[in-house]
């Protein structure tokens, strides 16, 4: 996500955003002392052995030819025991991959806990990051490659993984765990097919995407001041691969950040003008392992597409720029509209007002009231918590994770009996 956060403070600058910067919350200089962490050059399968974890890497082919690698820990530390494990599913967000569930220590990352806890723990890619560079016959150096967004995400890849997953451990479900784009991409997902939900145990929404009509921070300066002119500006950066590695985004990443001296400050307060204030829950010193890992790619047009959606404050399908192109795409010239009513899944939706991104009151405005009440089991509040503490930060074990493990550990129970 850095050379992102990086895109988006300098243009943020360049639009004035430098007004909000009384609100930001930013992190006061402070010095770290640390050593290197291994984990910042390791792939996510040596981070689950490193942590002494059974690993195993799964590649899966989706409908229209791309190719995933989706990563498992089939079991914790205590062994594999007797009888089938319920699996759980989780999915990264934009710009991120399956490491965002193993980049902080075992005792805080989503991943390692649920496997400790007795489940079968699988960790999705989507088409574009570092795991899902593959094609059937599609090259990733060809513009072919990344005619993607968030829609081909959630029409594809879902279905193919966890396809894949259910056919692999021989179980008719799962419960399956989003952070951003993950929970973006399954709402979708959900309200467009019907058949997909019997799949779906129960879907827990960490910082959960529908509209985004009230993004703060960078990427709000981003979308109300270049507005539909973003994709001429995207191009600049990388007409096909968002923002690749090479680019001059890094070498600005490198400045902001101090690639050769992970404890600069900046490199937190840029994160901060995307994410939200600093909750203090920030370990600045695992920023090189996060680091190391994200932004992990996706393409320009994916990016298009969440600025579309920044705009006009819908859950919509990709605008393809003209009422002929929508025709040609969708039979009709206006994108169609995701009806997040016709979901059919258990949905807990977990936010927080420090989130930048996936602001409460999008969440509330539509999410809440427009998800049927048989269906929306859970929405709940959490006190200070920005976008990428739901992955990254100090409580989310405590606040996050092991609430859901509760809810889970009584179903699946009941489920065995």
């Amino acid at each position: 996500m850095i050379r992102l956060a990086v895109f988006a403070a300098v243009l943020a600058v360049a639009f004035g955003a430098a007004v909000i910067a009384p609100n930001l919350g930013l992190r006061a200089p402070r010095p770290i002392v640390r050593a290197d962490d291994p984990e910042e050059h390791m792939s996510v399968p040596e981070i689950i052995t490193y942590w002494g974890y059974p690993s195993q890497t799964v590649p899966v082919t989706t409908q229209d030819g791309y190719i995933l690698q989706v990563h498992r820990i089939p079991y914790g530390k205590s062994g594999p025991g007797s009888g089938k494990r319920p699996v759980v599913f989780m999915q990264h967000g934009l710009e991120g991959q399956s490491s965002n569930w193993v980049t902080n220590l075992p005792s805080e990352s989503a991943a390692f806990i649920f496997a400790d806890a007795g489940y079968d723990v699988w960790l999705g890619n989507m088409r574009g990051n570092t795991y899902g560079m593959g094609h059937t016959t599609l090259d990733p150096k060809s513009h072919e490659f990344w005619q993607f967004s968030w829609d081909e995400m959630a029409k594809y890849d879902l279905e193919a993984m966890i396809d894949t997953v259910l056919k692999l451990t021989s179980q008719p479900s799962l419960y399956y765990i989003g952070h951003s784009q993950g929970t973006l991409t399954m709402f979708s997902k959900l309200a467009t097919d019907q058949t997909f939900a019997p799949k779906i145990k129960m879907f827990f929404a960490l910082a959960p995407v529908g509209t985004v009509g009230h993004i703060k921070g960078a990427l709000y300066y981003i979308a109300e001041y270049l507005g539909t002119t973003i994709e001429l500006l995207l191009h600049l950066f990388g007409e096909d691969e968002f923002l690749p590695s090479g680019t001059i985004m890094d070498t600005l990443a490198a400045f902001f950040c101090g690639i050769f001296h992970h404890s600069n400050p900046l490199c937190n307060n840029i994160l901060f003008l995307i994410a939200g204030p600093d909750s203090k829950q920030l370990n600045a010193t695992r920023m090189p392992v996060y680091l190391g890992h994200c932004p992990a790619g996706t393409s320009t047009q994916n990016m298009v597409h969440w600025v579309q959606t920044v705009k006009s404050n819908q859950q919509q399908m990709y605008d393809y720029g003209s009422s002929a192109a929508n025709q040609q795409h969708y039979g009709n010239p206006i994108p169609p509209i995701y009806d997040v009513s016709q979901i059919r899944a258990p949905v807990y939706l977990y936010h927080s007002d420090y989130d930048w991104l996936a602001d409460s009151t999008d969440v509330n405005n539509h999410l809440v009231p427009n998800i049927k009440p048989e269906y929306l089991k859970g929405n709940t509040e959490l006190f200070e918590f920005n976008h990428m503490d739901f992955i990254w930060g100090l409580r989310a074990a405590a606040e996050v994770y092991q609430p859901i493990l509760t809810i889970i550990d009584k179903d699946s129970k009941n489920s065995r009996k």
